[in-house]
């Protein structure tokens, strides 16, 4: 039998590398639409973001994960979710269509009326693609995920750069969401061949109530506080600096997701099908933080560091604003690997109350953070988000170690090498800002000794993670 930890690993490794292809897609249609848009057309479509955000959330209610902890899943339980879905996404469409007016009225922004309104169509349309997304995720189809990932932005990438080269501006932005979702919906149709029957049971809702109620809870925190600063930007700034932060978020982003979104995909549910063989989880545990970290670590702190030359060199000078928070998004998500992993493990143990109690702090401590620098600057607001965020990943990292018994101060102690041979790349990335030479030529340069040198210094100090690594792809090759 093939263990679940060594198919967990690899999965991550190998929808890591698949991942890429997704990633290089939205990459370069960033970087081209960024070089033909302003700051203030992505400052008015961030602006409602908050808003689609939180209404997905109320579409799904936490069904979508309960589904995937739960063990035994009948068909009726999944076709009831599936029209309650389209229910509720009606239902949050014309709420939110007939709030339009107040949205714009609150940011001083008369065009939010037509732009959000427009928007706000994705939530019937993903309403229909709901089930069939989270079956794969259940299933680890990780490559049919990646499929569909790849296939929605390429297209809807498309779509967005007709409309911003022919001079829509910010409706190109527009066109592109609801492009990604459609295209999106369609391909998951196409690839999984679940479809409903026709029924509608209150059992099968009840009895997956008690955890999705709780993770409802959590998602609709989460996407509140995790766009709020979108809004205090948005509300108590202006528009302009909405752009900015939300082009430095939005390349944070993908620099994180290029490791975690293989990692979220695969953890829960195969961390879910360990819950009742505590060794086993705990071993799974161990080999994919030390993975994920290894991987993660230095591709967040190594683009912090060549920042001020990734957005001159790809986004142009007008772009340059972006880059302290920048800075100060990539040493937050940082840890994140270690507090997506921590939280899904305690998902898995079907520890809902506890997960919604942990975010409960964190959200408390990000409230705290903005009230008092709400005041001063952007700059001080998202120092605040950075210690509300670190504080929560260890109070996270500290519960979940009590549950499986594996302590924080044993996590980070295996993450030691890893955090000294990162420190080290960015010195000797440092070292090549000294050079003067042409902006990207310099950021060539500081990227191949970046990659080199952590390579490098992995295979001369013999790191365990680096060799276990290794066996996996020699043994997958």
């Amino acid at each position: 039998m093939v263990s679940l930890g060594k198919t967990f690993v690899a999965g991550v490794i190998w929808g890591t590398i698949e991942k890429f292809a997704s990633l290089f897609i939205g990459f370069v249609i960033t970087v081209l639409l960024a070089r033909k848009l302003t700051p203030a057309d992505y400052g008015l479509v961030n602006m409602i973001h908050i808003f689609t955000v939180f209404g997905m959330v109320l579409i799904d209610g936490g069904f979508g994960q309960a589904l995937i902890q739960k063990r035994d899943v009948s068909n009726k339980d999944y076709s009831t979710i599936f029209f309650l879905n389209i229910l509720l996404s009606l239902a949050v469409f014309v709420a939110l269509y007939y709030s339009a007016p107040f949205i714009a009225e609150f940011y001083r922004q008369p065009s939010l009326i037509s732009i959000s309104r427009t928007l706000f169509l994705l939530f019937p349309i993903n309403a229909f693609s709901i089930i069939q997304h989270t079956l794969l995720t259940k299933q680890l189809k990780v490559k049919q995920l990646t499929l569909v990932s790849v296939v929605s932005s390429l297209i809807s990438g498309f779509v967005g750069l007709y409309y911003a080269y022919s001079g829509y501006g910010v409706w190109a932005l527009v066109y592109q969401t609801l492009a990604l979702y459609i295209v999106r919906t369609f391909t998951l149709w196409i690839i999984n061949d679940w479809r409903p029957i026709v029924v509608f049971s209150i059992s099968s809702i009840k009895a997956i109530w008690n955890f999705s109620i709780n993770l409802f809870g959590t998602f609709t925190l989460a996407s509140i506080f995790q766009n709020i600063y979108t809004v205090i930007i948005g509300r108590f700034f202006n528009v302009v600096d909405v752009g900015f932060y939300n082009q430095a978020f939005r390349f944070e982003s993908l620099a994180t997701s290029t490791v975690t979104s293989a990692v979220q995909r695969v953890s829960f549910p195969a961390f879910s099908e360990l819950q009742n063989d505590m060794d086993r989880l705990r071993s799974a545990y161990k080999k994919v933080i030390n993975v994920t970290m290894y991987l993660h670590l230095p591709i967040m702190l190594g683009i912090a560091t060549i920042g001020h030359d990734l957005f001159l060199v790809l986004l142009t000078e007008k772009w340059l604003p972006s880059v302290p928070y920048f800075h100060l998004l990539c040493i937050t998500s940082s840890l994140y690997p270690m507090h997506m992993i921590n939280v899904n493990v305690i998902k898995a143990l079907g520890k809902g109350r506890l997960y919604f109690r942990l975010n409960l702090l964190k959200y408390l401590l990000m409230t705290i953070f903005i009230i008092l620098t709400i005041r001063h600057s952007i700059i001080a607001v998202l120092l605040g988000y950075v210690i509300a965020t670190i504080s929560s990943c260890l109070f996270i990292t500290y519960y979940c170690g009590k549950e499986i018994k594996y302590s924080i101060y044993s996590q980070f102690k295996g993450l030691i090498p890893i955090f000294i041979t990162t420190g080290v790349m960015i010195c000797l990335v440092l070292s090549c800002r000294l050079m003067d030479i042409q902006p990207a030529i310099r950021l060539f340069v500081e990227i191949l000794v970046g990659i080199a040198s952590y390579v490098g210094l992995s295979y001369i100090f013999k790191l365990e993670v680096f060799t276990h690594l290794v066996n996996i792809v020699k043994k997958q090759s």
